[in-house]
């Protein structure tokens, strides 16, 4: 049957614990049973994957993807997404920055859609659509240009273009005409983001009930606690902070390296605030990321010597998440697979080691350097 094969001897990374030993019997690209070797029925007649004593995890899910390969992620979706997939990344949200222009979203829209619906191979590594604006904030972000104001007759025509298939979109919650809009996208289940944005927590949490759930890349682009304060000598409440508190919102982070976009000590603080269970890995990555640049790198900058974005896949991501914040295995997987899954409402199918789950997996050492790659029950080249 297509999809369906064993893997087998090594170490189950699960939601929750370490299993060694361990195989997964993948049918019809479906995980239909795991466990220790002796306690999982493995019939002959499959293809047998011996993980030769490697870690057994699931494969990344990434919500906040620009680009990858040398390419943007709405202009060659199919190549973008094979980028990250050659890096453990099974679950890909093609996410538009705010600088594209009506026509550009439009037929960028367009391309994804056609690439999701394609018979090319691995394209159901695209889960559907992250729009990261243009609805923010002007003062927040590497070029300001394009940003422009909520505008009815835009948005819904990409929620008639798109519809579900948009999982999150990113807005600054002060502005104008941001309450009619998010009604409108409440309808579509999209999970709603906080970012490029100076909110008060008020503005930001009046959302909550209609579907935001996510402070979008946190310390990057999130505004600065209001300067003067109300008494002085004090602090007052930012983006961050507001997010920080929030039972129901996720936070993203982008672990490079270098500790540029969270520094390693607030990577510590977020995780301790928020729990695993509420922090989510992204790579924030423009087109040069999965492309030798030389100097090894995770920063991207652009022609105006702002940080904009990165140059990070996510088996990049996990390991920089795991030495900076000093997380083992299971929670680095929950924040790179688990939550972002649940964040996206596609937790059923994906995101964790699970009977009934898609057969999403990468084989690991456990530096995170990626030894095998399956999707849907697929081995990838």
């Amino acid at each position: 049957m297509n999809g369906s094969l064993v893997v087998q001897n090594g170490t189950l990374i699960t939601a929750n614990r370490l299993i060694p030993n361990g195989v997964v019997l993948i049918v019809g690209g479906l995980i239909t049973d795991f466990g220790e070797a002796g306690e999982v029925e493995v019939p002959a007649d499959l293809p047998v994957v011996d993980a030769k004593g490697a870690y057994i995890a699931p494969g990344f899910v990434d919500i906040h993807c620009h680009g990858g390969g040398g390419v943007w992620s709405w202009e060659h979706p199919n190549a973008f997404a094979l980028a990250h997939l050659k890096h453990g990344t099974t679950a890909i949200l093609p996410t538009f920055t705010y600088n594209e222009s009506r026509e550009q979203v439009r037929d960028g829209l367009q391309t994804i859609l056609e690439a999701m619906d394609s018979r090319e191979p691995f394209a159901n590594a695209i889960v559907g659509i992250h729009m990261e604006g243009p609805y923010i904030n002007k003062k927040y972000g590497a070029i300001t240009s394009p940003i422009r104001a909520v505008d009815p007759v835009e948005y819904e025509e990409i929620l008639r273009v798109a519809g579900d298939r948009i999982k999150v979109w990113t807005l600054a919650p002060e502005l104008e005409g941001q309450e009619a809009f998010v009604n409108e996208a409440a309808k579509y289940q999209i999970s709603l983001s906080v970012g490029h944005s100076e909110a008060t927590a008020e503005e930001i949490f009046r959302f909550v009930p209609q579907g935001l759930r996510i402070g979008c890349h946190c310390t990057n682009a999130s505004g600065t606690t209001p300067s003067p304060s109300r008494y002085g000598g004090t602090r007052e409440v930012g983006v961050d902070e507001a997010v920080l508190v929030h039972d129901d919102i996720y936070a993203e982070v982008i672990p490079d390296s270098e500790g540029v976009h969270v520094r390693p000590l607030m990577l510590k603080l977020i995780h301790k605030t928020k729990g695993t269970d509420r922090v989510i890995i992204i790579t924030d990555a423009m087109p040069e990321a999965g492309v030798d640049n030389g100097n090894g790198s995770d920063l991207n900058w652009n022609h105006l010597g702002h940080l904009a974005g990165s140059r990070l896949t996510m088996d990049r991501a996990v390991r920089n998440m795991m030495r900076h914040a000093e997380v083992d295995l299971v929670d680095a997987f929950r924040m790179a697979s688990l939550n972002p899954s649940k964040v996206i409402h596609m937790d059923d199918r994906m995101g964790s080691i699970e009977r009934g789950k898609l057969a999403n997996l990468i084989l690991i050492d456990g530096e995170i350097n990626i030894q095998q790659v399956i999707l849907q029950g697929q081995l990838v080249s």
